[in-house]
C-alpha cells in the first residue's frame, strides 16, 4: 500500500468485490443514512440521481435476462422440430426409401440417424436446413413433403436461433451498462464520503457510521477493502 491509495476512490474496489445486487443495496443504504442525517442534502441529492439510474440499469438487466430470446427457446424449438422430423421420417421418408443403404436415404441423412437426432443448438439450424431441402425439394416427389411445409419448419428454427443470438448480445450490453453505472455511483459515494470527512474531521468515525460496509462490525478486526482492481479509474 502506497500513500497514493489514500487519494483513490476505494468504492471502486468495493463495487468490484460485491455482487451487483449487494453493491446496489449498499449504495441505497448510504443514501438512506444521508437522508436521515440531513446535513449534506447536496451530496444526498447528487447520489440519489445516480442510484436511481443504477436501479434502472438493474431493471434493464433483469428484463434482458428474462427475454424469450434465449437459448431455452432455441432448445424448445429444436425439440419440437426433431419430434416432427421423427414422425416425418417414419411416415414419409422411410416408406419412400426403406433400405438404409439406399443412396437417397444416405443423401438425406449423410451421418446416419444421429446426424439429425443428435444435433444441438450450435448446429441444428444448419442440419435442419440441409435435411429439409433434401426431403422437400431433391426427393419431394417421393416423400410427398412440400417445400412450403419444410420452409415453415425451418422458419421456426431460424427465428428461435436469431432470438438466441440477439438475447446474448442484449445481455452483454445490459451488463456493460450496469457496470458503467456502478462506477458513476462510486463517484457519488466518494463525494459524500469526502464531504462527511470534511465535516467530521475531528471525529471521522462519525462519518464512518453512515457507510454500512458489508461484513464489518466496526471493530479492529475490520480490515481494509480489497486492493483497487486494475483497469478502473482511480479518481
Amino acid at each position: 500500500m502506497t500513500h497514493k491509495t489514500y487519494f483513490q476512490n476505494f468504492f471502486l474496489a468495493l463495487a468490484a468485490s460485491l455482487s451487483d445486487d449487494d453493491f446496489r443495496a449498499f449504495a441505497e443504504a448510504v443514501l438512506a443514512n444521508l437522508d436521515k442525517d440531513g446535513s449534506h442534502a447536496a451530496e444526498a441529492d447528487f447520489l440519489r440521481a445516480q442510484v436511481a439510474d443504477l436501479h434502472t440499469q438493474h431493471q434493464a438487466r433483469g428484463v434482458v435476462g428474462g427475454k424469450v430470446a434465449s437459448a431455452a427457446v432455441l432448445q424448445a424449438a429444436s425439440r419440437k422440430f426433431l419430434a416432427w422430423a421423427k414422425l416425418t421420417n417414419t411416415t414419409k421418408v422411410f416408406p419412400a426409401f426403406p433400405d438404409r443403404n439406399q443412396p437417397e436415404r444416405i443423401a438425406i441423412l449423410p451421418g446416419g440417424m444421429d446426424y439429425l437426432y443428435r444435433a444441438d443448438t450450435s448446429n441444428i439450424v444448419e442440419r435442419a436446413g440441409y435435411y429439409l431441402t433434401k426431403i422437400s425439394q431433391t426427393y419431394g416427389p417421393q416423400t410427398k413433403v412440400t417445400p412450403a411445409e419444410a420452409a415453415a419448419q425451418l422458419a421456426l428454427l431460424t427465428q428461435a436461433g436469431t432470438g438466441n443470438a440477439t438475447g446474448k448480445a442484449d445481455t452483454k450490453k445490459a451488463a456493460a451498462a450496469l457496470d458503467a453505472q456502478e462506477i458513476v455511483v462510486c463517484g457519488g459515494l466518494y463525494r459524500a464520503y469526502t464531504a462527511l470527512l470534511a465535516r467530521h474531521w475531528e471525529a471521522p468515525l462519525q462519518a464512518y457510521a453512515l457507510f454500512p460496509f458489508p461484513n464489518t462490525a466496526g471493530g479492529p478486526e475490520d480490515g481494509n477493502l480489497p486492493a483497487l482492481p486494475t483497469g478502473l479509474p482511480t479518481a
